[in-house]
């Protein structure tokens, strides 16, 4: 009988300790959080002190380009003083690899009908200098094939000049003709103004 009233007395002691462990780690989990932002609140100044993270509103500028409109990125035309003097904006468009490209930051607005938290008006950085025209890879390298020794090629492409140069001397005797199907092919033969290849033919 004793014995039982150990092994009680025991097991009570053991489930006491084990309760108060867990509660403790609790209590510190519970104070850690508090004091630790949530990784989704924004560290910038102008994000608002007061917003919850866990609340049921978004901040603005989280939303996804599905929710927001933004502006065109402002062509400086290789103007580096004013892209200096604005602090954004492209230099060039254009660009065939990630490292080619340059980005910028946009002025975004959310959709009237969209309810967030914060500044509804913002400015999204990571924005590509890439714009499209009507300059579709596929039509542009059918050109170069079959009409490329008239400078049909380079007519699409805006470079008047070299087109016309490219007609009067029949593709070059041919070898430009050629010359110009391996550089579209190689991606170096691209638009005058800068703009990419549209991807929707």
């Amino acid at each position: 009988m004793r014995r039982i009233h150990l092994i009680s007395l025991l097991s009570f002691i053991l489930i006491n300790q084990a309760t108060n462990a867990i509660q403790a780690r609790s209590d510190k989990d519970i104070q850690a959080q508090s004091i630790v932002p949530h990784p989704l609140q924004p560290s910038l100044t102008s994000a608002p002190s007061d917003f919850n993270p866990l609340g049921p509103k978004v901040m603005c500028s989280f939303l996804s380009r599905d929710f927001i409109e933004c502006k065109d990125p402002i062509d400086h035309h290789n103007n580096k003083t004013a892209k200096a003097e604005k602090g954004y904006g492209c230099l060039r468009f254009g660009g065939s690899t990630y490292e080619e490209v340059e980005h910028t930051k946009v002025q975004c607005t959310v959709f009237q009908d969209i309810d967030c938290y914060g500044p509804r008006t913002f400015y999204r950085d990571g924005v590509p200098c890439i714009r499209y025209s009507d300059h579709y890879f596929v039509t542009t390298l059918i050109y170069s094939i079959l009409l490329g020794f008239l400078g049909m090629d380079r007519f699409c492409l805006g470079q008047t000049g070299t087109a016309v140069g490219k007609l009067l001397t029949v593709g070059g005797l041919g070898v430009w003709w050629i010359i110009d199907i391996i550089l579209l092919i190689t991606n170096n033969l691209l638009p005058e103004d800068g703009s990419n290849w549209n991807p929707y033919v």
